[in-house]
């Protein structure tokens, strides 16, 4: 089971890869069950910048496997 530090790991990786971005801040994070309440999830709501432009997203990784299952740009996980 990922714990949060390992979850900002995959982050980090996800961000670079598929956008080239390195800097962007975590502004919620939080562990729980998926939609079909059958795995654990990390979901984090991150900002950063896409070139001059304030961008936000969600992002939601398996707890168990550390994939992305989820991301969606200009949006954000409600509490």
């Amino acid at each position: 089971m990922l714990d949060f530090a390992q979850g900002v790991e995959k982050v980090k990786k996800h961000m670079k890869l598929a956008f080239n971005i390195e800097d962007f801040n975590i502004t919620m994070a939080k562990r729980e069950k998926d939609q079909t309440n059958e795995r654990e999830v990390w979901r984090y709501n991150i900002e950063f910048f896409s070139g001059d432009k304030p961008s936000k997203a969600m992002i939601e990784i398996n707890a168990t496997t550390g994939d992305v299952t989820l991301f969606q740009k200009e949006s954000q996980w409600r509490l």
